[in-house]
């Protein structure tokens, strides 16, 4: 907008010709009720957007009210100004040139119907505006009026997005619920080595990651196609880049307005190349303990035990064909081979029992997460101990439960809930010296259940605890030797539960309590309708 020319071109009541004299090709208004004067000025100084009116000279010839909010001027410093007060400095020749030739040729350089500038708000600071211009006549001179919006917010809410969008690590695009791109973001655009142009309007199974192959375009297809039907899409699949290839995991998610059908489609694609490595990894590791490694300690533990057959060997006078105990040398001192062997078939049942434990670990590990379901505490509870009271007769092992509902304890878990339960009892009646008293005490929180195991024993040594209970590194000489809380760790890590430590909980600083937190599941999913009787009682079960 260019200006030159008088604020006689302005009614005597205040409004722009524009509003007085309709354009030319504009349509006839039927009669209004309102006298048009008094309607009109109404209108225009109550409106939130601006509205700025300007000769062929870029004079400024009408400024209404809203223009101070948006720029900082009174409508009355304008009025006979040049526009180019309006316009960063930079720009001012651009501008000049612009409406000097539309003047001469009749052709826009900028879209009329509306475009995003910049405009110089009084105090020195850029203001973005959006502008929609028209041209009028009146008493044969041309005037142009343009409609101006504040779009800060806008276009700072657009920043942040941008900031977010360009700079995450994963993959990520907009489609329409065709399938056609919208918008690449700088990592996905740097990855394939494609510029934002190449892209953006094509097809997404088109992109040089998904057309490299057939796997990859029939993905991207029918990610599409059940995205587009208003359904969550999730796979993984190997696309290339310009440099590599990488395996992803790649989804596409439909949003939508108020419940309708899917407006956009987010595809977002994780590079997990160097997690399916590891995994690969612990396969073979996982193997290796399976097969070679478990056949070759049972193929050690059963010469030991012929071995302790022929040598006549007796252990606690008990035969050898009894179970050998490392830790009660054999009644024949004079003889050290039996000693020897009874070791060697204690030290590989040990190892049997950790190999098992390693199993589980990997399988815990590689196996996938498997679905949340409800379980019975009680159930699972009761026949750990059982089996445990049959393994260690000595020991006195007490549940003391306080939750306060009337029917079953219900957690969201799965089968490895017993495991759970076997490795963290089991390792406090191990590692108690002397007669071994453990309690299990239950209660419930709104959210999830507590489950305390509390011995009478020394406690878990500092380093055992380094990475399990605590998230200290793991060095040299700070890990853990056992594997079986490790195991606990991560699954109650996929159930979204916990696992906690105390030490010297008996009054007299020795004792410990490692606490087991799992979720409690839903009305929806534990499918009981044991509603609360109130009772506040502690239940006692031996």
């Amino acid at each position: 907008m260019t200006a030159a020319g008088s604020t006689s071109c302005v009614t005597d009541d205040g409004v722009p010709p524009s509003a007085e004299q309709p354009a030319a090709d504009s349509l006839e208004s039927p009669p209004s009720p309102f006298d048009a004067g008094d309607f009109f000025r109404q209108l225009v100084a109550n409106t939130s957007e601006g509205l700025l009116t300007i000769d062929e000279h870029s004079r400024i010839l009408f400024a209404n009210p809203a223009i101070e909010e948006i720029l900082g001027y009174e409508p009355a410093e304008l009025i006979g100004e040049s526009k180019m007060v309006l316009i960063p400095e930079r720009l001012r020749p651009a501008h000049a040139a612009g409406l000097e030739k539309y003047l001469r040729t009749g052709e826009k350089h900028i879209d009329w119907g509306g475009i995003e500038l910049p405009a110089l708000h009084k105090d020195g600071h850029e203001v973005p505006v959006l502008v929609s211009l028209r041209e009028h006549s009146y008493e044969g001179q041309r005037i142009f009026t343009g409609l101006f919006r504040d779009i800060s917010d806008r276009k700072e809410r657009q920043r942040r997005f941008e900031a977010v969008f360009n700079n995450t690590y994963q993959l990520t695009g907009l489609l329409e619920p065709d399938g056609t791109i919208l918008e690449v973001n700088r990592t996905a655009l740097e990855f394939a080595g494609v510029e934002r142009g190449e892209v953006v309007g094509n097809p997404l199974w088109e992109a040089p990651c998904f057309a490299a192959n057939e796997a990859g375009r029939t993905v991207a297809r029918t990610g599409v196609d059940r995205a587009s039907d208003g359904d969550f899409f999730r796979d993984e699949l190997r696309v290339r880049g310009e440099n590599r290839t990488a395996v992803i995991d790649f989804s596409i998610r439909p949003i939508d307005h108020d419940g309708g059908a899917p407006q956009l489609l987010v595809v977002e694609g994780r590079d997990v190349t160097a997690l399916k490595r590891r995994e690969r990894h612990l396969q073979v590791l996982h193997r290796l303990l399976r097969h070679n490694l478990r056949n070759d300690l049972n193929a050690i533990h059963g010469f030991a035990e012929l071995l302790l057959e022929e040598l006549e060997c007796e252990v606690d006078g008990e035969s050898a064909d009894g179970e050998a105990d490392a830790n009660s040398p054999p009644v024949d001192r004079t003889d050290d081979l039996c000693a020897y062997v009874a070791e060697i078939a204690a030290t590989a049942t040990e190892l049997i029992e950790t190999n098992e434990t390693a199993k589980e670990l990997a399988a815990a590990t590689l196996g996938g997460e498997q679905p949340r379901e409800p379980v019975v505490l009680e159930d699972v509870l009761a026949e750990v101990i059982a089996d445990l009271r049959d393994q260690y007769p000595e020991s006195v092992i007490s549940v003391t439960d306080r939750t306060e509902s009337a029917g079953p304890t219900i957690a969201a878990a799965d089968s490895r809930l017993q495991t759970v339960l076997e490795e963290v009892i089991d390792n406090a009646v191990r590692h108690t010296d002397e007669r071994p008293e453990i309690e299990v005490d239950v209660a419930t929180a709104e959210t999830d259940i507590a489950i305390r195991v509390i011995d009478n024993g020394p406690g878990i040594p500092e380093p055992e605890r380094t990475g399990i209970f605590n998230e200290e590194p793991i060095t040299q000489l700070d890990h853990g030797n056992g594997l079986g809380l490790w195991l606990v760790g991560l699954v109650l890590e996929e159930y979204g539960g916990d696992l906690e430590y105390e030490s010297g909980v008996d009054g007299t600083g020795g004792g410990s309590c490692v606490t087991i937190r799992v979720p409690r599941a839903t009305d929806d999913e534990d499918g009981w309708n044991g509603g609360d009787d109130g009772r506040e009682e502690t239940r006692t079960r031996d």
